[in-house]
């Protein structure tokens, strides 16, 4: 809190986002330039007698890095700190083992301890990778980040855990994280392509549909951002706090998506898109079908047969073992529904999972 207060009263801008998390989400235009050093030095500095030094090492991927690293690392070199910059693969196929470890080595070469930081600049990927990297590794340095798109912004900085891809399959490991804080700048959107600008905004369609359908208002409105993501991390906190399972709606078909064709064709959320739009009932598929045009979301699954993705599923559904399954379905109840949890047998959940498919997959496909 004395942190926050020295901040705000520095540039007026900065507020401070209710994340209903532990720690200290922050919301601004330009902030990332100007306040993360700062943060570090005042909170390095309460934490010891005197100003020891510290090293910082910055992860980013090659895209974000180069459109936003000289500005983003010369506040630390105004304060005599030379950043350590670590460029990663942070594409689907690329959340990984194997780059979690490469992250390693470069933090271990680096000789980052527990006085020292690693600040995470970039997308979800990059986020994954840099909190998987940096709860595994033994310096136990501290972690900022900083989420360069709206997907980041809105759901991927203030996830508890990490998760890493393995081939084909998502989400196949995962830690528990703890970030210090998180810089959240809305400057960062204009350089996002449209398409994964869009992208991001699927996470907030699934809080929607739970009941908080006014989210929908806010979408490609950054100049609201701030309050934008109030409303987000407010939904979510709804969400949580009634049944969090109800956060895996559609996971199941987008998985299989994205696995299918190993990352490439269809983003994390073009897949999770897809999948929530099958999931609708078919009263409500009108008006969400509106929202997908407007941000150039699919309603249709191309390039492959609906029986090839039901393989995937039923893949998935095998790695969580023999059953019952918890599956995230809507029941209906007089004039309207509601989400539920339904426990479910292999044969009922991929009955399910066929009927879904039969909505997003063109009849002369399947």
């Amino acid at each position: 809190m004395v942190i926050y207060k020295l901040l705000l009263f520095r540039r007026p801008h900065l507020d401070r986002l209710e994340a209903n998390r532990k720690y200290d989400c922050f919301c601004g235009s330009g902030i990332a330039a100007d306040f993360v050093a700062g943060y570090i030095l005042e909170k390095h500095n309460l934490c010891f007698e005197y100003s020891a030094p510290f090293k910082v090492a910055i992860i980013s991927d090659r895209q974000v890095s180069g459109y936003y690293y000289n500005i983003f690392e010369n506040q630390f070199i105004l304060r005599n700190i030379k950043p350590r910059l670590i460029v990663c693969d942070a594409q689907e196929g690329g959340k990984s083992l194997k780059t979690v470890s490469e992250i390693v080595a470069d933090l271990t070469d680096t000789g980052l301890g527990c006085n020292d930081w690693i600040i995470a600049l970039g997308g979800g990927g990059v986020i994954d990778v840099a909190e998987f990297a940096a709860s595994i590794y033994s310096g136990r340095s501290s972690l900022l980040l900083v989420p360069t798109t709206m997907g980041a912004m809105a759901c991927g900085a203030i996830e508890d855990r990490a998760c890493l891809n393995s081939g084909k399959y998502k989400d196949t490991s995962e830690v528990e994280v703890f970030p210090d804080a998180v810089f959240v700048d809305p400057q960062f959107l204009q350089s996002v392509p449209v398409k994964y600008r869009s992208n991001g905004y699927a996470p907030v369609i699934r809080l929607a549909m739970f009941g908080n359908i006014h989210l929908l208002d806010g979408i490609n409105d950054s100049a609201n951002l701030r309050e934008f993501l109030n409303e987000v991390y407010a939904a979510r906190k709804y969400v949580e706090i009634k049944n969090p399972k109800l956060l895996t709606l559609g996971d199941e078909i987008a998985a299989a998506i994205e696995g299918y064709f190993r990352f490439m064709n269809y983003s994390d959320g073009e897949a999770l898109a897809l999948s929530l739009y099958s999931c609708m009932p078919e009263a409500g598929r009108m008006a969400l079908e509106t929202v997908y045009n407007r941000l150039g979301l699919p309603t249709k699954l191309d390039g492959v047969g609906r029986n090839m993705i039901l393989r995937s599923v039923s893949e998935g559904l095998t790695r969580k073992g023999i059953g019952p399954y918890e599956i995230v379905d809507y029941e209906k109840a007089g004039d309207g529904g509601k989400w539920v949890i339904r426990s479910m047998d292999r044969d009922s959940a991929m009955e399910l999972f066929a009927r879904r498919m039969d909505v997003i997959v063109p009849a002369d496909k399947n």
